[in-house]
């Protein structure tokens, strides 16, 4: 290449994207990912639709770096999937104009035309599925969704096999997607990032008992409900837990709704927080609860669990379901993990009661190493652009297994 007007960006699809608000992990993990390149002076165009749930974005909203140019459609109708005509000629444009190609997610309407797109346009691409191919949650799908699995047959598999890796997160979501695409599956196995230096680190809270909270959707596969039930069975006059997140109406809310009375004022639920709230409330907690999985018909959906990582990085020791990215946490010393059945959730709820100061402190300091040393998000960015843009990685069959250094 010669002058720098004509050097290509490289493209990334994200269904939603920050500063949306209500759309979770996806959005949030694209964010810090295209900010990362960013920091590293790297050229992005990002697609996105404009969706919000409090109000429509518009490019301008969007703030990964200076070297990010945002283009975004209007969604309406199905807006949790991006669906949006208005997406078609810019994601067509996108993948005509970009030399490789990095989607956020699976079977969304843009993360699936863009794959389309690439695949007849012969452009390099990446996928990071984003739990989408979680082994619980493809079962689910196979056995309650058969529209949905007709779909990911017909569309999502034969596309994901022409990209030139599948970005995976945790060894579980590798081993779903091995399932589906077989052991010869490409994966770049690299976890996600969190900028810890925007972080700060609360003392240790104050008052009685301990506080526990748990940021996410108010869904089955979160496992709340079953959370819940464990630590009404073990918690003490003190002890308080906090719910916060966006809730659907729907019989799994309102048998949320019949616990948070039966706790008798112990439970509150905040609905959904910004991000200055969600640090207050990290603060003013002793540890931060992710039970995914623990509803025995929920499906595991998660495939790493960005709220642990951001609850680590504000110094607070975790308490997590086993078979995530974070089983490895206990030999951390920054939490404890569960089995997914109650009665292992109450014998970990009664290990952090029965933890002093002391030792919640020296909890609290490994966690927030650990989010320092091994979650630099651009430090694992150019991990992940690396094998996006290796020229040596000319076709799928040439994509290798990749694992973080």
């Amino acid at each position: 290449m010669g002058s720098e007007d004509t050097v290509m960006d490289v493209g990334v699809v994200s269904t939603h994207i920050p500063p949306a608000k209500g759309y979770g992990g996806v959005s949030v993990t694209a964010a810090v990912l295209t900010r990362a390149w960013a920091e590293l002076g790297h050229r992005i165009s990002l697609v996105a639709s404009s969706e919000s749930i409090d109000r429509r974005l518009k490019p301008s909203d969007v703030r990964l770096g200076d070297t990010v140019k945002v283009s975004l459609y209007r969604a309406y109708g199905f807006k949790r999937w991006g669906f949006g005509l208005g997406a078609i000629p810019k994601l067509f444009e996108l993948c005509l104009k970009a030399p490789v190609v990095y989607l956020h997610g699976i079977a969304t309407w843009p993360s699936t035309l863009a794959a389309i797109f690439c695949v007849l346009l012969r452009r390099r691409f990446m996928v990071a599925v984003h739990g989408g191919l979680m082994p619980e949650h493809v079962a689910l799908i196979r056995q309650r969704k058969p529209h949905k699995w007709l779909f990911y047959q017909w569309l999502t598999f034969p596309t994901l096999r022409r990209a030139i890796a599948i970005h995976c997160t945790s060894d579980t979501e590798a081993e779903g997607v091995r399932q589906v695409l077989g052991e010869d599956a490409r994966i770049l196995l690299v976890p996600n990032g969190i900028d810890s230096r925007a972080v700060p680190v609360a003392d240790y809270p104050k008052g009685e008992g301990i506080q526990i909270c748990f940021l996410g959707h108010i869904q089955q596969e979160k496992g709340i409900n079953a959370f819940i039930r464990a630590w009404l069975k073990t918690r003490r006059d003190a002890d308080r837990l906090v719910v916060a997140g966006r809730s659907v109406d729907g019989a799994y809310f309102r048998e949320f709704q019949a616990l948070v009375e039966q706790a008798g004022g112990a439970i509150r639920y905040k609905g959904y927080l910004g991000q200055t709230e969600v640090a207050a409330l990290l603060a003013d907690s002793h540890y931060l609860a992710l039970p995914s999985g623990l509803e025995a018909t929920g499906g595991m959906r998660e495939n790493f669990g960005n709220v642990v990582a951001e609850a680590m990085a504000a110094g607070r020791p975790v308490l997590v379901a086993r078979g995530l990215a974070w089983d490895h946490v206990e030999s951390l010393d920054a939490g404890f993990i569960f089995d997914r059945s109650e009665a292992s959730a109450c014998e970990i709820l009664r290990r952090a009661q029965s933890l002093s100061r002391a030792d919640w402190q020296r909890m609290s300091g490994n966690a927030r190493r650990y989010v320092e040393m091994h979650l630099d998000p651009v430090k694992l960015g150019e991990q992940v652009w690396r094998a996006l843009t290796d020229s040596n990685i000319a076709s799928p069959q040439e994509a290798a297994l990749c694992r973080p250094e």
